[in-house]
């Protein structure tokens, strides 16, 4: 038996397309889709009281690019 997958698209951290899950981070409250791996290290990192550094909202094709291969 196999479940739904989540939808895909763009990880709000690493900035690729994957399959995505909902994120609410622990400092600013907001919402984010981020992919599994991205999910456990920002999950890890706030509970560790660290800061994640979020990648840049969505404003245009060529702003959405991943830049140094995939990391934003």
């Amino acid at each position: 038996m196999t479940g739904d997958l989540p939808p895909l698209g763009h990880c709000g951290l690493c900035g690729l397309r994957r399959h995505l899950s909902a994120h609410r981070s622990r400092w600013d409250g907001l919402l984010r889709l981020l992919c599994t791996p991205c999910f456990s290290v920002a999950t890890a990192t706030e509970e560790a009281g660290g800061t994640v550094e979020w990648r840049p909202a969505y404003t245009s094709p060529d702003a959405a690019a991943p830049e140094n291969g995939g990391l934003w």
